[in-house]
Order: C-alpha cells, then sequence, then structure tokens
C-alpha cells in the first residue's frame, strides 16, 4: 500500500486554493495516516477541545487523496445530530476543496456516510427486522410514552401477592431503569431471579439479631424478584401494541449483529473503514453491535476521551475505551490494536487548562484513565479563573452575576455583530440551584435562558402555567392554588386569606357526618350508592366553587370581588380540562397575560422561548397518549432527574446567559462558564435514595451479569455467618460502589471545567438548604489550587462554628407582603406615570425626534389612534398580530380582506386527511436524517397512530427517488421566530442544505398542485430567517419548494427582500 500524499502536502494543496487548514502536528499527522498501517484498528485518545473532528475529516481526505478508500465507502458514526451534522459538512467542504486542488478526479462523489449510533442501528434493523419477523418502520417511543407506558402498568399492576414498600412512581422508574439494564446487558430474568434468591439464601443463614442493612438488602432482592413478571408485562405489552424502544431497537440490532454472519460481511463489505466518534460513551449493545459487524481486524479507528466517560448511569461503561483493543484486534482472535493521542487542546486557555490536568491528574490516580496531561495551543491567552467560598447560595449566586455583569455588558461585546459575541454558560449539578443563580443574573439586567424541561419548571412563567394546571387537576392542590392567591394577578392580603381559610374549615366540618357516610357505603362494599354530593368538601377549590355563600363581613370588598371572578375564571378553565394539554396551556397563558409579561421583561425576539419550549414539550407528551394528570407527574420525574433526560446537544447562544445541566453541556464550549455549588454532596454528589448498587438499588441488575462486569466492584460477604458481619460486608460494598460514583462526578467536573475557553468561575457556599453546614468538595479544593497560582481567590467566607445555624433558616428573607408585583421598580413606574399624566398633548403629525426608540413610539401612537379611528367609522381596517405564522404573511399578500375577516372572527379548521398525511411524511422525513440518538430521542414528535396509508407509502418511495434523499442537509425541522417590521413572525423550515458554499432552504410539498405566486412569501420568510439565524446576507441563501409527487424542484427566481417583506406588512 503506497501512500501519494502525506498528510502535509495534502494540507499543502488545500492552502493553495484557499482552504482554511493548518499544518497538521505530528501526532495528528500518525493519526491521519494511522502510521504503521493506514487500513488497521486503532484507538485515539482525544482530549477535550483537542480538534478531534478536524483530524476525523483529515483521516478521510488522506484516505481519499490516496485511494484508499473512496468517500462512499467509509462510515462515520457520532452520539448527536449536531456532531454529526458538523463532521458530515467539513468532510464534504474538504472534498470539494481536495477536488478543486487536483488530488482526486472530478467525478470523486463527495458524499460520506455520517450518522449517530442510533440512526444506524435502526438502518440495520430496517433492513434485517424480517429475520427476527419485526417491523422495523415502527416509530420509537420516546421518554415520555415510555413513561406513560409503564405507569400504566404499574397502576394496573393485578397480582394480589406483590408487595412493595416504595410510592408507585418510584416503581416505575425501578421498572424502567431495570428494563432498560436488561436489554442493554442481555440478561434474561432467570438469571437476576437466581442472582438475588443465591444472596438472600445466604442472608437467611446468618445469626443474630436483624439490622437495618440485612433488612434493607432482603427488601430489595424481593421486591426486584416481584418486578420481573412486571417487566415481562412490559415488554409484551410494547410488542402487542407494536412499539419499540430506543433501547429496543439498539439491543435487537446489536443481536442481529451477534447472529447472523452475513451480517457483517455486507456492512464490511459496504464500508471499508470506520470512524467512531466519542467511543468512551458507547453502551454495551452499540459495542456489541459494532464489534460484530467490524471487529475482525476491520479498518476501525476509535475517538474518545476516557476523562469524559459521564454517561454510566445510560448504559456506557468508563472503560470502554481501554478495552478497545480487546473488541477491535489488528487481527480477528487477538488483542491489541495502535494507540494515539491528541494532546493539544486548542479550546482553553492555560490557566483553565492548568485545573483540567489537576482533575485529569485524580481521575489517572484512582487508575479512573490512562491519559496524559493536555498541552496548550501554542497562542494560548493565560485565561481568567477565579473561585470563591460564599456564606449562603443567594450570595454564591450573587457572585457569579457579579462576574458575569462587566464582561456581559462590556463595550467592545457590545460594540461586536451579535452573533459573534462572547457566549455565557452557567452549569449546574443539580436543578435546585437554578431559580437563585437565574433571579441574580436576571436581576443583573441579564436574559437567561435555562435549557432542558426539568429546568423549565424553575422558570417563572413555566413555574405559574404549573401550577395552575396542578389547581385545574387536583382540587387538593392548596400549595399552588396559594402561589395563584398571592400572586400579582389575584394578590390577596392577609386576611381575606384568613378568612378564606376559615371558610374553608368550617365547610369541611359541617360535611363530616356526609364523609363518614361515604367512608361506610365503600366500606360495606356499596360504592355504587355513594352520591357525589357525598365527597369531602375541604378542599380550598371546592371552597372557591362555594364562595357566593360565605359570610361576606369576613372578607373585604376588593378580597371578595375578586375571589368570586377567580372562581369564575377556574370553573372555565377547569371546563378546558378535557381538552388537549396544549390548548389548555394555551388558555392559562392568556389568563395569566404571560406573554405580556414575558415580552416586556426579554423582548419580542426572545420573551416567549420558555413558553413555547414547554408547550413543545407538552405537545409530545399529549401526542404519546398522555393526560393531564399523567403529564403532571411526569415534570415531578423530570424535575427530579438529575443527570438529565435525554435531550439534544445544546444550541450555543451569544443573546442570553444559558443555565443547564453539566451532562447537557457535554458537546459546547463558551467562554465564559461559571460552576457554582462545588460543596460535598452537591458536586460531587451521591444519591443516597438511589445508589448506584444492586444490592440496595431495584433497578440495577447484580453486576457480575452485566457485559462490563470487569469494571465494577464484586460483591461477596466474605465467609460471614452473623448478620452484624454481614452488616459490614454490605457496608464496604456500599462505600466501593459510592466511590466508583465519585470519580465518575470527577470526570463530570472535568467536562464541567473544559467547557470555558477564557473565563471560569468556580463557586460553593457553607450553607445549602439544609440545616447543616457542608464543607467545599474535593473538586473546589482542585480549583482553589491552582487559582491560588494561576488565578483569583475571590472570596473565602469563614467556616461556620460546629453549632451554628443556617442563616437562612434562621434568619428567613423578609419582605413587604402582600409583595407589589413592580417590586423595586415601583419608584421608577410611579414617577413615569405623574410625568405621563402631567405632559400637555402634542401634535403626532408635527412631531420629530432624532432618538428612533422616540420615533417608534410615535409610530405605535398614531397606528392606535388610527385604529380607534376605523372602528368608530365602521372600517375593515384590522391590526394584524403582534406574533405571526409564514402562512398568514401568505394569506396576506395573497388577499387581504379575506385574511382581515379571518382575523375578525376566526373559524377553527379541522384536520383533513391531507394535513394528516402531510404531518406524517414530515415526521418520517425528520427521522430519515436525524433518526434516534442516545441522548435526543424525546426531541422526535410523535403522531396518533394512522391506518395504513398506500399514499404516504408512495410519497415516501417518491422522496425516496428524488435528488434529494441521498443528500445530507446541515439542518431539518429548524424553528424560527424573526422580527420583520412590527411583528414576530414564527415558523419552521423543513430542510437546509449547503451548495457550494451558499445555503438552500427547501420546503417539501405533498401536494401535486404547483401553489400560486404569494406562496413564494413563505419561502423568502424561510430565506431572510437562515440568514437572521446564521448572521449571513440573505443574497447567500437560496430557497425552493420540492413537490415530492411530481419530484420537481420549484426555485423562485425574485423572492421578496426584507424591506419588500416589511412593506407587505404596512399594507
Amino acid at each position: 500500500m503506497i501512500e501519494k500524499y502525506s498528510p502535509q502536502d495534502i494540507a499543502a494543496a488545500l492552502q493553495k486554493v484557499g482552504a482554511k487548514v493548518y499544518k497538521p502536528t505530528p501526532e495528528q499527522s500518525a493519526i491521519i495516516s494511522i502510521a504503521t498501517n493506514p487500513l488497521e484498528p486503532a484507538v485515539v485518545i482525544a482530549g477535550a477541545g483537542s480538534g478531534k473532528t478536524e483530524t476525523m475529516a483529515a483521516r478521510v481526505i488522506y484516505l481519499v487523496a490516496n485511494g484508499f478508500a473512496r468517500p462512499d465507502q467509509i462510515l462515520g458514526l457520532t452520539f448527536t445530530r449536531k456532531a454529526a451534522g458538523e463532521l458530515a459538512v467539513r468532510i464534504r467542504t474538504r472534498l470539494r476543496q481536495l477536488r478543486a486542488a487536483g488530488l482526486i478526479p472530478e467525478n470523486t462523489p463527495l458524499e460520506v456516510s455520517v450518522t449517530t449510533y442510533h440512526s444506524y442501528a435502526a438502518r440495520l434493523l430496517s433492513e434485517h427486522s424480517i429475520r427476527f419477523g419485526i417491523d422495523a418502520d415502527i416509530s420509537p417511543m420516546g421518554d415520555a410514552a415510555m413513561w406513560q407506558l409503564a405507569n400504566d402498568v404499574v397502576r394496573n399492576w393485578d397480582d394480589a401477592t406483590y408487595t412493595n414498600e416504595s410510592a408507585i412512581n418510584t416503581v416505575v422508574d425501578d421498572l424502567l431503569g431495570l428494563t432498560k439494564l436488561m436489554l442493554e446487558h442481555q440478561v434474561k430474568p432467570d438469571a437476576i431471579e437466581a442472582a438475588d434468591l443465591a444472596v438472600l439464601q445466604e442472608l437467611s443463614t446468618m445469626s443474630g439479631d436483624l439490622n437495618d442493612q440485612v433488612r434493607r438488602v432482603n427488601r430489595v432482592l424481593t421486591q426486584r424478584i416481584g418486578l420481573l413478571p412486571m417487566v415481562a408485562r412490559f415488554i409484551e405489552r410494547r410488542q402487542q401494541s407494536g412499539q419499540l424502544s430506543f433501547d429496543d431497537q439498539m439491543s435487537l440490532a446489536a443481536d442481529i449483529a451477534v447472529n447472523f454472519a452475513d451480517v457483517g460481511e455486507l456492512e464490511r463489505a459496504k464500508y471499508s473503514v470506520v470512524l467512531l466518534d466519542e467511543y468512551q460513551d458507547t453502551s454495551q449493545s452499540q459495542v456489541r453491535m459494532l464489534s460484530s459487524l467490524f471487529g475482525a481486524g476491520h479498518p476501525v479507528m476509535a475517538v474518545g476521551d476516557p476523562c469524559q466517560a459521564i454517561y454510566t448511569w445510560r448504559g456506557a461503561s468508563a472503560g470502554t475505551i481501554n478495552s478497545f483493543n480487546s473488541y477491535f484486534p489488528k487481527v480477528s482472535g487477538q488483542s491489541g490494536a495502535e494507540r494515539y493521542s491528541l494532546l493539544t487542546t486548542f479550546r482553553n486557555d492555560k490557566s483553565i487548562l492548568e485545573l483540567a490536568n489537576v482533575v485529569s491528574s485524580q481521575i489517572r490516580a484512582e487508575g479512573g484513565a490512562d491519559v496524559p496531561p493536555l498541552t496548550p495551543r501554542p497562542d494560548a491567552g493565560p485565561g481568567n479563573l477565579v473561585c470563591g467560598v460564599f456564606e449562603t447560595i443567594d450570595a454564591e449566586a450573587q457572585a457569579v452575576a457579579d462576574y458575569f455583569a462587566p464582561l456581559w455588558f462590556d463595550e467592545k461585546r457590545l460594540a461586536t455583530p451579535a452573533n459573534k459575541r462572547t457566549t455565557f454558560a452557567v452549569l449546574v449539578r443539580k436543578r435546585s440551584q437554578i431559580a437563585s443563580l437565574e433571579s441574580a443574573l436576571r436581576s443583573a439586567g441579564m436574559p437567561v435562558d435555562v435549557i432542558g424541561l426539568g429546568g423549565l419548571i424553575h422558570v417563572p412563567e413555566v413555574a405559574d402555567i404549573v401550577s395552575m394546571l396542578k389547581v385545574i387537576a387536583d382540587p387538593d392542590a392548596g400549595a399552588a392554588l396559594m402561589r395563584h392567591l398571592t400572586g400579582p394577578r389575584i394578590n390577596l392580603g392577609a386576611k381575606d386569606l384568613a378568612a378564606l381559610g376559615a371558610y374553608s374549615r368550617n365547610r369541611a366540618k359541617g360535611s363530616r357526618a356526609e364523609s363518614k357516610s361515604l367512608i361506610k357505603k365503600i366500606a360495606a362494599g356499596n360504592p355504587e350508592r355513594a352520591e357525589a354530593d357525598d365527597q369531602f368538601l375541604g378542599s380550598l377549590i371546592d371552597t372557591l366553587d362555594e364562595i357566593k355563600k360565605c359570610d361576606r363581613k369576613t372578607f373585604t370588598e376588593v378580597g371578595y370581588n375578586r375571589l368570586k371572578v377567580f372562581a369564575s375564571d377556574l370553573r372555565r378553565l377547569r371546563s378546558r380540562a378535557g381538552g388537549t394539554i396544549t390548548d389548555l396551556i394555551n388558555e392559562i397563558e392568556n389568563y395569566l397575560a404571560l406573554e405580556e409579561e414575558v415580552m416586556l421583561r426579554d423582548g419580542t425576539g426572545s420573551g416567549r422561548r420558555h413558553i413555547d419550549r414547554f408547550l413543545d414539550e407538552a405537545g409530545k407528551f399529549a401526542r404519546s397518549g398522555g393526560t393531564l394528570s399523567s403529564f403532571l407527574q411526569w415534570l415531578d420525574i423530570t424535575g427530579e432527574e438529575e443527570g438529565g433526560l435525554k435531550s439534544a446537544a445544546p444550541e450555543v447562544r451569544s443573546d442570553v446567559v444559558q443555565i443547564l445541566t453539566v451532562h447537557m453541556s457535554k458537546g459546547a464550549e463558551w467562554d465564559v462558564v461559571a460552576v457554582p455549588g462545588l460543596a460535598e454532596g452537591t458536586f460531587p454528589g451521591i444519591n443516597k435514595s438511589d445508589p448506584d448498587n444492586w444490592i440496595t438499588n431495584e433497578k440495577h441488575i447484580p453486576f457480575h451479569l452485566r457485559g462490563d462486569r470487569a469494571e465494577l466492584p464484586h460483591f461477596s460477604f466474605n465467609g460471614a455467618t452473623k448478620n452484624s458481619e454481614a452488616k459490614k460486608a454490605i457496608d464496604a460494598y456500599g462505600k466501593t460502589c459510592n466511590a466508583t460514583k465519585v470519580r465518575e462526578e470527577i470526570r463530570l467536573g472535568y467536562v464541567a471545567f473544559t467547557r470555558a475557553r477564557t473565563h471560569l468561575i468556580a463557586t460553593t457556599s457553607w450553607w445549602r438548604d439544609g440545616a447543616d453546614w457542608v464543607a467545599p468538595s474535593s473538586i473546589f479544593e482542585q480549583v482553589a489550587l491552582v487559582a491560588q497560582s494561576s488565578g483569583v481567590i475571590l472570596n473565602n467566607a469563614t467556616q461556620p462554628e460546629d453549632d451554628a445555624k443556617n442563616p437562612k433558616l434562621e434568619n428567613p428573607e423578609t419582605g413587604i407582603w402582600p409583595r407589589d408585583p413592580l417590586g423595586e421598580k415601583r419608584a421608577e413606574f410611579d414617577t413615569k406615570i405623574k410625568l405621563v399624566e402631567g405632559a400637555c398633548a402634542i401634535d403626532l403629525n408635527k412631531f420629530s425626534d432624532t432618538n428612533l426608540e422616540v420615533t417608534s413610539w410615535v409610530d405605535d401612537a398614531k397606528a392606535l389612534i388610527n385604529e380607534v379611528n376605523q372602528a368608530r367609522s365602521g372600517g375593515l381596517e384590522i391590526a394584524l398580530p403582534p406574533r405571526l405564522s409564514t402562512s398568514t404573511l401568505v394569506a396576506l399578500h395573497k388577499d387581504p380582506i379575506e385574511l382581515a375577516l379571518n382575523i375578525r372572527r376566526p373559524i377553527p379548521r379541522s384536520r383533513d386527511e391531507y394535513s394528516r398525511r402531510g404531518t406524517a411524511f414530515h415526521l418520517w422525513i425528520e427521522r430519515h436524517f436525524m433518526a434516534a440518538t442516545l441522548f435526543d430521542d424525546d426531541d422526535l414528535d410523535f403522531l396518533d397512530p394512522l391506518e395504513p396509508d398506500q399514499t404516504l407509502e408512495e410519497l415516501k418511495n417518491k422522496w425516496l427517488a428524488s435528488d434529494w434523499a441521498p443528500r445530507v442537509p446541515v439542518a431539518v425541522e429548524v424553528p424560527f421566530e424573526a422580527v420583520i417590521g412590527p411583528v414576530l413572525v414564527r415558523g419552521r423550515i423543513d430542510a437546509v442544505y449547503e451548495i457550494n458554499g451558499r445555503y438552500e432552504v427547501i420546503d417539501w410539498k405533498t401536494g401535486s398542485t404547483k401553489l400560486g405566486p404569494s406562496s413564494a412569501v413563505q419561502l423568502a420568510v424561510y430565506r431572510l430567517a437562515w440568514a437572521k439565524l446564521k448572521g449571513i446576507d440573505p443574497a447567500q441563501v437560496s430557497a425552493a419548494f420540492h413537490y415530492v409527487p411530481s419530484g420537481e424542484t420549484d426555485r423562485s427566481a425574485d423572492l421578496l427582500t426584507e424591506a419588500e417583506l416589511i412593506k407587505l406588512l404596512s399594507l
């Protein structure tokens, strides 16, 4: 095998045609060419920010340039759609440049197969599922749908002999966790039962008094054995309904690879070279699948970082990288593969990198990873590393805001184009940290974006919606009701609240006899005789229904009137509870006037982002069959899931401070990062109620049955014959399991710190939420050690005395109540009101001002006056809503009069079979490109089941035969909000492709009739929206409709400009 071009030769050739590439370093060159043999397996240890994406792309270019492989013979796998898209774009760009440099023929195909691990598994399953008699085209179930089914199985379990001391939600969680691990590690129920019974048998022979540890192990193992039939029912229910989870898909794909040798032969013939990205995060099923397909000496290059192995709780193993050579040997049946390293980081400045190396040294010292320290790039700056210990959580949050503020409001930053400004993130270990941090940042004037459903429920506007949902769904949701009664809309005072409570208690006393009567009827086995008015009447919500019967003298007049109106509003809202969850949320949003509040706070462009994201989550849950009550239970689960539910990789933004969990931050980077909460028990955190220990947690399978058993501690009673000796063995094993968990937490700290490019602040506080003070964690001590020599110790609060009390509990925060909704802005507001009231009227038509903002106010005032005059004259001029869809813009262009009538008297539109088919087709397209990944399946939408639709199948086949099918888009199903003139336009772009350095926006049309000229307005908006999202000139973006039935792509040559769209909106 002769090398025609070295990595340096290729880089020099690409530079001559204008490519922005650097000469590869010696370590990169060795990886690109696999120095010993370009076509043999190898593993690459790639440190955080070490340029692995560029190196992997260069590896592909090297193989193609030297004729070792064609582009279509190379398979690249990674975890997220974002990473797959970035790698695919990078490779295609380099291949075009390679062709321009004359190193490959003009007719060389440029398409490579770069996709996610789950997408590849789904494709493998779809091609070979017939071998197992499975319909692989069924949409996989997401987290919400899986939870709903598990919840239903648990709540309707009909085995009278089954006992479980845990709460129902805990049993549901155990059922999901146990099922996942059994599928992941291919463990049968019989093996688990045998392992548990063996331990129980040993315990039964112990002498002496029982103790809590022995009782707990007895209970856990017995309850897990009881869960096994429930697991079988859970799997059976999915099979009967023809539904597969993502874990099902991956496990089945692995089974196909293991059991059918010819499948491996087909895949190896198709792909002569394989690249595996983020290999440290692969699960046992994925390793099983890939090693069965490509493990016999095939050219597989795995890239990963053991220091970033943070997903063991999702099925990945901390030792996956180290075991690569066992699964992918040079020669079949032997171990040993080439090992390389990328140790120069191009992300972190020096002080941040120094901290990262200190953390990784601890990982190495504890045997967690054999990774050398990273080195800085040649032009790395000194970096800004700051740490501090504060007294309370609130003081800590304020310190983060104080550190961010001067950087955020820096004049140079504000003068920089918006899409090129420095980026900011706060990475939390627990979602309970979010509220205080968000409040401090907002108070400092910085806009905040909380990422993830679990974090969303802590955002004020979403918390208000959730509280109202609870009030509507549960008559006993007193805490949620109190949030609303004391909130800005009703704002009851102490006297009215006391009167309402007294009235509720008096009603409850008067109903006790009826309550006892109801209990007697049920106990007597005659529940059918219980009348509706026999129910308990003691809840505040029920009391509101009869507020008119109260003694009005006990209430203030204002308070009584507000309660009477609220009772009416609540009845109206509760009458909507039988509809869809999203419709009810919209009703609540309108009732609370939240849109106005959030837009005043954050502006029209981004004010609604949290509400819209919450609506999306609610829609996904509802489409998978969820009810309002189960949705509220699901929200409680998401709020408690600290590791993070499955979610997409974050899109880094420069217009907000992003708050997210450390787990969610993986794969992203920001200029300025804060990592608060570095306290013992928080970070690193050990969940004592949900330990990673198979003898004390029902959701785990016995460790010795797992595929990664070599990485996990082995349990033994060590010859114990007494319960007291068994207790010692159980305690010792618990400590060993905790130590394993702490090592993962340290790796999580490494991930958090390496997200920062130039600025990093790491903090903790002595007082958290509990009654006892908490010491800074070992991770914080590492930060402080580096900060002493290479950073700044911002604050070092004195350690409290042993008998000290939490100041937050001893001296709780005080304030004026009822709370003024305007808070600190009251004085400013009153002053401005007086200015308005004391101002003289002016002739707006003669008014002029150089201040553009003042001019816009005058224009708005003119528009309002004109609207009132139109209404008085009986004219038909209707003001456009402040938010429009793209379809509304098309209607405005087509027939303004008809649109005005529709706005004036909107008519609900039903979904016919054509719209349902169109939606189903778009979902299928999205799955085709995105498919499911291990971490972002809950971004997929799920439709109600459709009847067999031959037309839909024909549409799929015609699209697959089109020129678009083999091409990889840079983005699909892109939601956007674009400010065009006076309105905010919202929509969703079907697909965006990059063609010769330009972008083309494509909208799929499933109808056969070509649309009229007005439809081009839609393309104009999409083009402008994508240009705004990317921060580029709209002239670099084209747009087209692709009519799937005919296979025709219709490109409009003369799309409206932004100025023309604004003119259209002002008609």
